[in-house]
């Protein structure tokens, strides 16, 4: 078989010189060093210039301006490469549009971070409380939240490209549809305090029975009902008049806390923490004990440190609502 390299080794070379010398066809060269004829011919036009030819890249098919459209149109959006691709009308594969997205630096998918639609009456509630929580000791305080889990996985997730030098998206927390397993937890500190498994639809009774067992032994040790605080949010079972009357006559001091400030609350970022380490892998469930079990071990594998850190967090997460007047934090 004829060599179809198109550079020849030192030795070749020298072979070929000596055979220009002599008069060799190109034929004969070719047969001779077992190499084409046409490598044999363009050395023999030129034998100083071989090999010394520069390869260069591929030409880019778009041009720096159409590379520059795409980044805009897709900065900071939900759109697709054939969304962008059809946007501009430019007549490229989706793989060219995919590549100009990553070419910049600055884009990645990422996910939309959920917040709940907050007004001007919100942002003003937040900041109050932020100011007036400055000197808080967050170590005393006991934080509650509920959170619905899936047999199937969680609630599936919106990503966009997103741009590094841009806030990030958000979209609205959608309500709780469905049947799943509701779970009601709280922490103090560096330390979990209660994990207590519920109905969907609790009502204010439902709810000062879930609080007895799960944070009121914790109240009763030493001068806590003196020292400590605990945390809820405004759902309608947690503020109305019988479960205030209730804490009163429990004794138990209640944090005033703002609308629609998940961000504030550190157990949301236990939420996350151990719906990532349920679902594992992409893991799912048959029955709703084996997702209790599930629930129940990750929740006790939960770091002190871990904890403490959100804990924390606290005095970062009301100087960034002062720095966005109320507005909604990275958290």
């Amino acid at each position: 078989m004829v060599g179809l390299a198109s550079t020849f080794s030192s030795e070749e070379q020298a072979q070929l010189d000596i055979m220009i010398q002599l008069g060799f066809s190109i034929l004969q060269m070719s047969r001779k060093i077992n190499r084409s004829r046409c490598c044999v011919r363009n050395y023999v036009r030129d034998p100083i210039a071989h090999g010394s030819a520069k390869h260069t890249e591929r030409p880019r098919i778009l041009n720096d301006r159409d590379e520059r459209s795409v980044v805009r149109c897709v900065s900071n959006t939900l759109k697709s490469a054939n969304d962008v691709k059809g946007e501009l009308g430019l007549r490229v594969s989706k793989s060219t549009i995919l590549r100009t997205f990553h070419r910049p630096g600055h884009l990645k998918r990422a996910v939309l971070k959920p917040v709940p639609k907050m007004t001007d009456a919100h942002k003003s509630k937040r900041l109050d409380f932020s100011l007036a929580n400055l000197a808080q000791d967050w170590t005393k305080v006991v934080w509650s939240d509920e959170k619905k889990f899936n047999l199937d996985g969680p609630d599936g997730a919106h990503s966009y490209w997103k741009d590094d030098r841009k806030d990030p998206l958000t979209f609205l927390r959608r309500n709780f549809e469905g049947v799943s397993l509701m779970v009601w937890a709280s922490f103090c500190n560096n330390k979990t305090v209660s994990l207590e498994f519920v109905t969907c639809k609790m009502n204010p009774m439902d709810y000062q029975d879930t609080v007895q067992k799960g944070i009121v032994p914790f109240f009763n040790r030493g001068n806590r009902k003196k020292t400590h605080t605990f945390q809820q949010d405004n759902a309608a079972i947690y503020k109305s008049s019988s479960t205030m009357n209730w804490f009163s006559a429990k004794k138990i001091k209640v944090l005033h806390w703002p609308a629609n400030s998940p961000d504030l609350n550190p157990i949301e970022n236990v939420w996350g923490f151990l719906a990532r380490a349920v679902y594992r892998h992409g893991k799912q469930f048959q029955t709703v004990g084996e997702l209790k079990d599930a629930v129940t071990e990750e929740w006790d594998k939960i770091q002190p440190s871990y904890l403490e850190s959100l804990t924390q967090s606290m005095s970062n997460r009301l100087c960034q609502v002062m720095q966005k007047f109320g507005g909604p934090t990275s958290y």
